[in-house]
């Protein structure tokens, strides 16, 4: 039997589970894009808080759109050290709108899809020093176990929140800080990313693994 075909049969069966226990939330955790990337279909809205240049004016702090790499919209924030900023991710089935929240700045985006099966929160801090946390995480009024940190030098945290009907829209709310020492990150060494995707059984060999994984850069 062919790799791929191996792949997709061991993915379907770890996505049967969540649902044969009654859509019950689960959490599992990645140390790195590539172990999630065959498990995503190219149906995905991110919305994003980096650390940018601090409210600069030379780029961004926050963003939502269809990737990290193609934002829709963008938004200044000064991050304080070690301050947490509760945020909220909505999205509505009926309008397709997606709206990100934090400190007082509102970003919308409407999507093309509707079938949502899994949240993925990635957290990542490349610089000594330094960290990124997304905790107190609420899925619908249900408090979700765990927490997303990652640590510097070169710390990831993916999260997966599934088990959810997300396809009916769904409130996600919680708190993200942000620490760092001597050295300040610059851009997106310093950030959190909220990804909601469409899980489907992608075969290795596919061209469109290839950019789902570059969704993730």
């Amino acid at each position: 039997m062919k790799l791929g075909k191996v792949l997709r049969l061991l993915i379907l069966a770890n996505l049967a589970l969540p649902a044969a226990a009654g859509a019950q939330l689960s959490i599992s955790y990645f140390a790195s894009d590539s172990e999630v990337a065959p498990a995503l279909s190219d149906s995905l809205f991110v919305a994003q808080g980096r650390i940018g240049d601090l409210l600069g004016t030379v780029t961004f702090e926050l963003s939502i759109g269809p990737s990290t790499t193609n934002p829709v919209a963008c938004a200044q924030h000064g991050w304080q050290n070690e301050q947490p900023y509760s945020f909220t991710l909505t999205y509505d089935v009926a309008t397709h709108l997606a709206v990100f929240g934090l400190a007082g700045q509102t970003l919308c985006y409407v999507t093309d899809y509707q079938a949502f099966d899994a949240i993925f929160i990635r957290s990542q801090a490349v610089v000594q020093s330094s960290s990124v946390h997304v905790y107190d995480l609420v899925l619908d009024g249900i408090t979700i176990p765990g927490s997303c940190l990652a640590e510097g030098p070169n710390g990831l945290q993916i999260m997966q929140i599934y088990g959810a009907p997300l396809r009916d829209g769904f409130t996600l709310t919680g708190d993200a800080m942000m620490v760092w020492g001597k050295s300040i990150p610059t851009n997106s060494q310093l950030t959190f990313q909220i990804k909601v995707a469409n899980m489907l059984a992608v075969d290795a060999e596919a061209d469109s693994w290839g950019r789902v994984k570059a969704l993730f850069q």
